[in-house]
């Protein structure tokens, strides 16, 4: 009972939070990512390259489009309800431990080869956790690859509002039908 209660605690933090410690949080990014502190600042090549990577570990490595669908807006996939990345509160640290560390209790599964080896994901070991450990992804990702995914969904998903035509190019390229829906 102790356990799952301690459980509980730790993904509320993931969850939960101070809208001023989210706020702190968001404010370092609004000025690093392009489009959120006002000014719109012109991408560099090296940072075009990480976010298409980033995409590229979302759309085929990791498969997180099977759950959280190619736009990141969640509901029902392949995996049972995923949520939102669109609507997420979660921080770019937090995001980056949920993709390692996966969510105990739930479908959404751990992508770091070690989670729950010891107790780096949310202070339990795999043996703690029970029947509450969260399933290990297809594929386990590098700290490389985990932070371009999040820095990918931070820059075209997070907080971005329904997704557009546009977005939906930019994802699955020019050459599909796949887009033609949304069409205006």
């Amino acid at each position: 009972m102790r356990l799952k209660m301690q459980m509980k605690a730790a993904i509320k933090r993931l969850d939960g939070g101070v809208g001023r410690m989210i706020a702190a949080a968001l404010f370092p990014l609004a000025l690093l990512v392009p489009g959120l502190a006002g000014a719109q600042t012109a991408q560099s090549a090296e940072e075009a390259r990480l976010l298409e990577f980033g995409k590229e570990i979302f759309k085929s490595k990791a498969v997180c489009q099977f759950c959280h669908k190619w736009d990141a807006s969640g509901d029902q996939g392949y995996g049972g309800n995923a949520l939102s990345l669109r609507a997420t509160k979660l921080t770019p640290e937090q995001l980056t431990e949920v993709v390692k560390c996966g969510r105990p209790g739930t479908g959404m599964p751990y992508h770091d080869r070690f989670a729950y080896t010891d107790k780096r994901c949310y202070g339990f070991t795999g043996e703690q956790l029970g029947n509450d450990m969260p399933p290990a992804g297809n594929d386990f990702l590098s700290n490389r690859e985990v932070e371009a995914v999040v820095k990918y969904l931070f820059a075209k998903d997070v907080g971005k509002g329904p997704a557009t035509y546009d977005d939906c190019v930019d994802f699955w390229g020019k050459d599909t039908k796949q887009c033609d829906p949304m069409k205006k």
